[in-house]
């Protein structure tokens, strides 16, 4: 694997995990998004990464890309867009 395709599986993965606690944490408190992002990261962030860089491990720097633009551009995260992109492959298969 290239440099750039290991660097944008950490920033996809960063802004995933990004996107995941603004959705969790979008009504509550700022004291209680503070503490349920902590509890998150915690419990979840180490595996969340390696889940995630093994799943994207085999894309091209392009296609990774194209993940890094549609979770910018929407909030979702990585979950949604893999979803999104099983769906209308199979879909197109």
């Amino acid at each position: 694997m290239s440099q750039i395709q290991e660097d944008l599986i950490c920033e996809i993965i960063r802004l995933s995990q990004t996107n995941l606690l603004d959705k969790k944490c979008a009504n509550m408190s700022c004291e209680t998004q503070e503490q349920v992002a902590v509890d998150w990261i915690r419990k979840n962030a180490a595996n969340y990464r390696v889940d995630f860089h093994s799943r994207l491990d085999s894309y091209s720097a392009s296609k990774l890309g194209e993940i890094l633009k549609a979770l910018t551009g929407t909030g979702k995260d990585l979950n949604d867009i893999l979803e999104e992109m099983e769906s209308s492959s199979i879909s197109k298969g």
